[in-house]
């Protein structure tokens, strides 16, 4: 018996079944974290929804039940939002999310979270694809041909060229680890599915320059244009980066021409929109009220100097401040800033829904990693290394003609080389013969930096930041729910901003009725939103959901605390009998 049992063993492991692979195990295990990290408590951490949140949401269940947003347009390519302007991906994409889990906060962050998991999956496939070419023999003689893939002078034996598979898993496990990619695979976040289809775009079209595929250029085209219509970021960063493929990959793309043509008409064709809208009063509107490039700040920077400088520097201040100088000084000073150890190691982006705050955006032993690989990169592929480097140094670009800056979700795009960059550190650290202790440190400081980072992220976090997330309107709308059959008008401040999404969204308010009724932002049904200087008294007997500071002359009815049960509204019966 034992020894038939052995024999099927051994046929099982001869038969190679992907079980018995250890790489197939170690990304299993890689994609398994991945999706613990982005799905855990993913319905209640982040503690609240976020406005955007809950207008992509709603207007994502309108047009389920509808086929109109909740401005009643049907099917709108961009979506009005809170004095700005979508891009539509993240709203169709919410659809089936909705109409699978219901209108809830978990539905409304499932495609990030997903496609944030799978993102981690394409970066070891990306990874391996890029570094896993034969070396060109050709290149030790001074002889170049399209596609020659490593530099080969003095490799370390057994070291270089990395192996493929390894500097892959590393790639995808450090990606999987992120604070930078979690923070937004956790919320319902444009910018995480934007970059899905750029790491897939970019896979499919290196696979097409391999197996000349037309079909593979189209998905790699149409995939690239998507990320487009997902964020804004992307209209800036997608053209640069397929600029920069087009360079790298060059002598490939001579080859290819003929099969690029109708993708590259097709994507073209399908961006007419974009650009339309992007020249557009309201396209530009949202760049325009957050440009870093303000006349009046010219004149006020002038001006500043002019008083703190002494009498024979003063007369430099037109020289030191032509506009356009200034406006170079600004965009270099805001590209520079996201190279910065304060937001990459350190304290991150400022804005709570960014970052943790108290740690920066990617750990601080990945900073050694990071300074070894500047070592290890000379030895690698030339064209797949010149790729990554690219990724890395564009993708600050959209965030410096915007503020504030250093903006994390802006530029989200980074966290792709930054992976890489520190799976290759890792490699070339643990691969060298490096002394033990020093291996050992990295370890131990890896191991404590996770752990830290686990403890801010599903401890700290949560109470940290409720206000950052409007935590406590769920809560709001549940109290007004108990009360509101009492009441013919309930008026509801708008100290907080734009509450009238959150009564759609808990209340999954019909989309008909309110398109109908033309419901706006300051009133729908008997909602009545008002700023808190308005006098709501001699109004009859209202419902009044005021501010949890304020006094009100009525009688107290409920409190709606937020998740740390910090009190942020109460309802009051103001007009009745007290």
């Amino acid at each position: 018996m034992k020894f038939q049992i052995s024999f099927f063993a051994r046929k099982l492991r001869n038969l190679k079944f992907p079980i018995f692979d250890r790489v197939f195990v170690f990304l299993l295990a890689i994609i398994i974290l991945a999706v613990i990290l982005r799905f855990y408590k993913l319905n209640t951490n982040p503690p609240g929804l976020y406005w955007d949140e809950a207008a992509f949401g709603y207007d994502a269940y309108s047009i389920l039940k509808t086929g109109k947003d909740h401005h009643g347009v049907f099917l709108p390519l961009f979506f009005e939002s809170f004095g700005d302007w979508k891009l539509p991906v993240y709203h169709y994409l919410l659809v089936p999310s909705i109409a699978a889990f219901g209108l809830n906060e978990f539905a409304v962050r499932f495609p990030s979270a997903l496609l944030g998991t799978l993102t981690v999956l394409l970066t070891y496939f990306l990874t391996k694809k890029l570094f896993s070419q034969v070396p060109d023999t050709s290149y030790q003689s001074g002889v170049s041909r399209p596609g020659q893939q490593l530099k080969t002078d003095k490799p370390t034996p057994g070291i270089w060229p990395p192996k493929p598979d390894t500097l892959a898993l590393l790639s995808a496990f450090f990606l999987a680890i992120s604070p930078w990619h979690l923070q937004f695979s956790r919320g319902g976040f444009e910018s995480t599915v934007g970059l899905f289809f750029v790491i897939v775009g970019v896979y499919l079209f290196l696979l097409g320059l391999e197996r000349q595929k037309i079909l593979l250029f189209t998905f790699s085209f149409l995939l690239l244009t998507f990320s487009m219509y997902t964020y804004h970021a992307y209209r800036i960063f997608t053209p640069l980066f397929a600029l920069c493929l087009a360079f790298i990959y060059f002598g490939q793309i001579k080859q290819s021409l003929a099969k690029l043509i109708l993708p590259l008409a097709l994507s073209i064709l399908l961006l007419l929109p974009l650009l339309i809208f992007t020249f557009s009063k309201q396209g530009k509107a949202r760049a325009i009220s957050q440009s870093a490039f303000k006349k009046e700040e010219v004149e006020v920077a002038r001006i500043d100097y002019d008083q703190k400088s002494k009498k024979p520097l003063r007369s430099l201040s037109k020289y030191l401040y032509p506009t356009p100088l200034y406006y170079s000084y600004i965009a270099s000073n805001a590209y520079l800033n996201h190279f910065s150890a304060v937001f990459l190691f350190f304290q991150g982006d400022s804005i709570g829904r960014h970052s943790q705050v108290d740690m920066g955006q990617i750990y601080l032993f990945e900073a050694l990693l990071l300074m070894v690989s500047i070592f290890a990169f000379k030895n690698l592929n030339t064209k797949s290394a010149k790729l990554m480097l690219a990724w890395l140094l564009i993708s600050p670009v959209p965030a410096t003609i915007v503020t504030p800056t250093p903006h994390a979700y802006r530029t989200l795009q980074m966290v792709i080389p930054l992976a890489f960059f520190s799976g290759l550190g890792a490699y070339s650290l643990f691969s060298r013969r490096f002394k033990f202790p020093l291996k050992f440190l990295v370890a131990v400081a890896f191991l404590y930096s996770f752990l830290t980072y686990l403890h801010l992220a599903f401890i700290h976090y949560p109470k940290k930041f409720a206000a950052d997330w409007q935590d406590g309107n769920r809560q709001m709308v549940r109290q007004i729910q108990k009360y509101q059959a009492n009441f013919d008008k309930i008026y509801v401040t708008d100290i907080n901003q734009v509450p009238y999404i959150y009564l759609l969204f808990y209340q999954k308010y019909d989309p008909r009725k309110f398109i109908e009724n033309k419901g706006t932002k300051n009133g729908f049904d008997k909602y009545i939103f008002i700023s808190d200087d308005i006098d709501i008294y001699n109004k009859g007997k209202i419902l009044y959901v005021a501010p949890s500071w304020k006094k009100v002359d009525g009688k107290w009815l409920a409190a709606a605390d937020d998740s740390t049960r910090r009190h942020i509204y109460s309802l009051w019966e103001v007009g009745g009998q007290n």
